[in-house]
């Protein structure tokens, strides 16, 4: 075999460092070259070398299989994703990638083989497709940096015609419902919370009651309860963690303060009496965090004295559901979407509503935003104002 002449090496001015070198020729008779990228030059020339030496073996980069590089991929590019991430990765590559595309060479997928598995889809969840969007225009960009492809496939893929997943608010006669029984439910604090704040169901039964300043009127959100599996595992926020690592010295870092209105006080007030800081807001019988079946029994059973108390119709004893006016699909995280609902009825500017809800961002500006107490305040008011009116116009209903 030829020995391969000297490479040379380019830097991009906006990205990567690309080199390669030539391993023969093509049927045309032009140069058949291997192409390496790094984000660095000692990246670059670790790759150069790594191609070089599978050359010498009579391998090229390209000859790997989706299969082969997924696992990889996992292994090594998403190494720092949170468990959660990873497990969701692994699912969209074991049952909705890899049996379609497994056997394929990386080199010879087309954008045409994954616009097909994804029309395949056609009529299916909106969410799902979209998640396996993703994973495949992560999977294939990454195999762009490490050299093993030369472009993303994935990059224009578009979704075919899909079923949308409700995402609304509690209309007014379920949200009257769910405030009726939140009165006399054991349950009634725990959505109550999520219902007012906003909070997701991990970050509100992850709460203690050292969380809950009633001085302040404010919860502070760093935590989440991780229900994977049935027992929880307290881990940071995505946005606690994010703002961990990038806000400035000094700062408190990893906290999101959220308003408690005042129609939420007493309930809050009634729950944390003679506990300690230390105590689970929310705790099972025994005292300790509830548990991912803990939570799917509450939430049974708070739902159904609302599909009673909304008028629903039993027939031994089981709601007929075709005759209640609660939603039959309505989960916790409706609770959120009404919130967000809420914060903008209101009146509270984009930025205040973003940090109440939590979100994530890479943006660095709104990593470094500290909302003022003054801005706090002005937005507090505005959701009690609202939630005042909302109590007088329900009355009115009644």
């Amino acid at each position: 075999m030829s020995k391969a002449p000297e490479n040379t090496t380019k830097q991009k001015q906006y990205k990567y460092y690309k080199s390669s070198f030539v391993i023969g020729k093509k049927p045309d008779g032009t140069p058949d070259r291997v192409y390496v990228r790094g984000k660095t030059k000692a990246e670059l020339n670790e790759k150069l070398n790594e191609a070089k030496r599978l050359h010498r073996i009579g391998l090229k980069i390209g000859d790997c299989t989706v299969s082969e590089w997924s696992h990889r991929w996992l292994d090594v590019c998403k190494a720092n994703a949170s468990d959660a991430q990873k497990a969701h990765y692994a699912a969209k590559l074991k049952y909705d990638i890899l049996p379609v595309l497994g056997r394929m060479k990386m080199r010879d997928v087309r954008s045409s083989h994954l616009q097909e598995m994804l029309n395949a889809y056609k009529g299916g969840k909106e969410g799902t497709v979209k998640k396996v969007r993703i994973a495949l225009r992560q999977l294939f960009e990454d195999a762009v940096v490490e050299g093993i492809i030369e472009r993303n496939p994935a990059m224009r893929l578009e979704l075919p015609e899909m079923t949308e997943e409700a995402r609304r608010p509690l209309n007014i006669v379920e949200r009257m419902a769910l405030l009726k029984v939140a009165e006399t439910h054991p349950q009634g604090g725990y959505v109550l919370v999520m219902l007012y704040c906003g909070l997701r169901r991990g970050e509100c039964i992850a709460l203690t009651c050292g969380d809950v300043d009633l001085k302040r009127k404010r919860i502070n959100v760093n935590k989440s309860l991780n229900l994977e599996s049935n027992i929880g595992v307290v881990t940071p926020t995505k946005a606690a963690k994010l703002r961990k690592r990038k806000a400035r010295p000094g700062v408190e870092n990893g906290v999101r303060s959220v308003p408690i209105p005042d129609v939420l006080l007493p309930t809050l007030l009634k729950i944390c009496a003679e506990k300690q800081p230390e105590d689970v807001l929310f705790p099972k019988k025994d005292g300790n965090y509830a548990t991912k079946q803990a939570c799917r029994w509450w939430w049974e059973s708070f739902s159904r004295q609302c599909h009673i108390s909304a008028g629903a119709k039993l027939y031994r004893n089981a709601i007929q559901y075709e005759t209640s006016p609660f939603g039959a699909e309505i989960t916790p995280h409706y609770l959120r979407h009404t919130y967000a609902t809420d914060l903008y009825a209101a009146g509270i500017d984009e930025k205040a509503r973003k940090l109440f809800l939590g979100h994530a961002s890479n943006d660095i500006t709104d990593i470094y935003t500290q909302m003022s107490n003054e801005a706090f305040d002005r937005a507090a008011t505005l959701l009690n104002e609202y939630h005042n009116f909302e109590r007088w116009l329900f009355s009115s209903v009644r």
